[in-house]
């Protein structure tokens, strides 16, 4: 075939090199997932560390405060320096504190941890004063025991002479004389006793200034307690412990009013009431 001047035959064009084929979407998402993974792993791991730090701190701090708990303990209990030496006895008036440290004195020289408040009570349990106590150290060595004693509410014929009492019917101390300050009380002293149990609120209620002239008293039942007063032939009844104030104001003006030519009786049961008429 005939070709036209300056005809020049196209030239084939060599192929192209391949290219590697592009990353599907999959495959970044599985990339992308181990990564992910990869991290909070990584995340994981330092939040299990630090925790595990901590709980060796706690368990350290731990020990060392039992260790020193315990030191303290055995200081307490073995330390001769913190054994007792001295006793102060507070709120004592008719119990002597050298009656409550002799009691003690088996204890002088014991740690003052080992003495407890069930030693002590068993060791002061033959002082019948002493109706109830309470104790707290001072370090290095002293015990101090606050004492509340029981109260006289008056006086019982005894075997040989006379017992005071208190209102649980607790002898305290006995006397071979009557004495002066402290009313008769003229029912056995049983703490079972309706009688004595109701002359014993009566004298615990009454006005101090009532008290000391009270003589003789006694009762039949709860609400008829009697007593005579010191120096006068006078017998009050005084029925119950109710309204002791009221009683005993209105009782000084029907003593004045009675006066002392003949003996009567004034029964300040009902205070609002008073009666007064000639003993019998």
């Amino acid at each position: 075939m005939d070709r036209p001047d300056g005809f020049q035959p196209t030239k084939s064009r060599s192929a192209e090199p391949s290219r590697p084929p592009r990353k599907t979407s999959a495959a970044l998402a599985t990339k992308n997932a181990a990564r992910e993974r990869a991290l909070s792993e990584k995340a994981e791991y330092k939040r299990f560390t630090a925790a595990t730090r901590h709980r060796r701190v706690v368990w350290g701090v731990s020990l060392g405060s039992v260790g020193l708990l315990v030191l303290a303990v055995v200081l307490l209990t073995l330390s001769p320096a913190l054994s007792l030496r001295t006793v102060v006895v507070e709120g004592a008036s008719r119990v002597s504190p050298e009656s409550v440290q002799e009691a003690l004195a088996e204890m002088y020289g014991e740690p003052l941890a080992r003495i407890s408040n069930d030693r002590v009570g068993v060791a002061l349990s033959s002082l019948t004063l002493i109706q109830a106590f309470q104790t707290r150290i001072e370090p290095p060595g002293t015990l101090i025991v606050s004492i509340d004693e029981r109260k006289p509410v008056g006086v019982v014929s005894g075997v040989t002479g006379y017992d005071v009492v208190d209102a649980a019917a607790v002898t305290l101390w006995s006397s071979e004389t009557l004495p002066g300050d402290l009313p008769l009380i003229l029912v056995a002293a049983a703490p079972d006793s309706p009688s004595f149990g109701a002359i014993s609120r009566v004298l615990l209620a009454l006005p101090d200034e009532i008290l000391p002239q009270v003589e003789g008293v006694t009762a039949s039942t709860l609400d008829d307690v009697r007593f005579t007063i010191r120096g006068s032939s006078h017998e009050v009844v005084w029925g119950s412990a109710d309204r002791a104030r009221e009683k005993g104001r209105v009782l000084r003006a029907a003593l004045d009013a009675a006066g002392e030519e003949k003996p009567r009786v004034i029964d300040v049961t009902t205070p609002d009431s008073v009666v007064i008429r000639l003993r019998p």
